[in-house]
């Protein structure tokens, strides 16, 4: 059961647009989840509007996993298909990672 979600926005602000109506999607199905963005400054407003999200964390180009480590997330969704986000994603030691199968991930 996921108690506790971090999702990793797209980079750009026309792209963290396009997954807001997913975002409402997600909320439905882990409902009771703590639901939290990690975006980089530039479009972290954008997501302190959204319903349903408990919080936004920034992100700069310098932020590592080693800053999110402790936070006690059980899952991240990884949006943009880079594979620093999933390096951050896993150096935070999130257990479940789900996102988009390349960069030499499985």
């Amino acid at each position: 059961m996921t108690r506790r979600l971090l999702v990793f926005a797209p980079n750009w602000l026309g792209d963290a647009v396009m997954p807001l109506p997913a975002l409402a999607d997600v909320g439905q199905h882990v409902a009771g989840a703590d639901i939290d963005i990690a975006a980089r400054p530039s479009i972290a407003p954008l997501f302190s509007m959204v319903p349903g999200i408990n919080r936004v964390v920034t992100l700069d180009k310098a932020a590592g996993g080693d800053r999110l480590r402790g936070a006690g997330y059980d899952a991240a969704l990884l949006l943009p298909n880079s594979f620093n986000v999933a390096r951050i994603a896993w150096r935070a030691g999130i257990p479940e990672r789900w996102g988009y199968r390349s960069d030499f991930r499985t």
